[in-house]
């Protein structure tokens, strides 16, 4: 079977794993610094490799706020520019950074080795 062949399946389990990981990722852009929301978009497009659509990084964003991972602040930039919300990770947010990272390396270790055992 090819690929136009192939029927569509999968696509509601590949947005919950792209969700999972676009979290892993926001968090781990905010450890450096704080950051406003777009330039986070662009960090985890260009960076991660994670093709986001814009409407999906605010609600992220709120809902990592609401459980008290993140926490926002406005600031106005030295050069006058419109206020900007930038969001920083909580103490609770490194935590659960260092947790899900681990997480990640070890189901993507053991996954990788498990696919290449077979040339796949």
């Amino acid at each position: 079977m090819n690929d136009h062949e192939r029927p569509e399946t999968g696509g509601h389990e590949r947005a919950q794993l792209l969700k999972g990981l676009a979290e892993l990722a926001l968090l781990s852009v905010l450890r450096e610094r704080a950051h406003y929301g777009l330039e986070i978009l662009d960090r985890l497009r260009g960076e991660a490799g994670l093709g986001l659509a814009e409407g999906t990084i605010y609600p992220l964003l709120h809902r990592l706020e609401r459980a008290g991972l993140t926490k926002a602040e406005w600031r106005i930039e030295a050069d006058g520019a419109r206020p900007r919300k930038y969001y920083a990770l909580t103490a609770k947010g490194r935590g659960e950074l260092d947790s899900q990272a681990a997480d990640w390396r070890r189901i993507s270790g053991g996954l990788t080795a498990f696919l290449d055992r077979s040339g796949t």
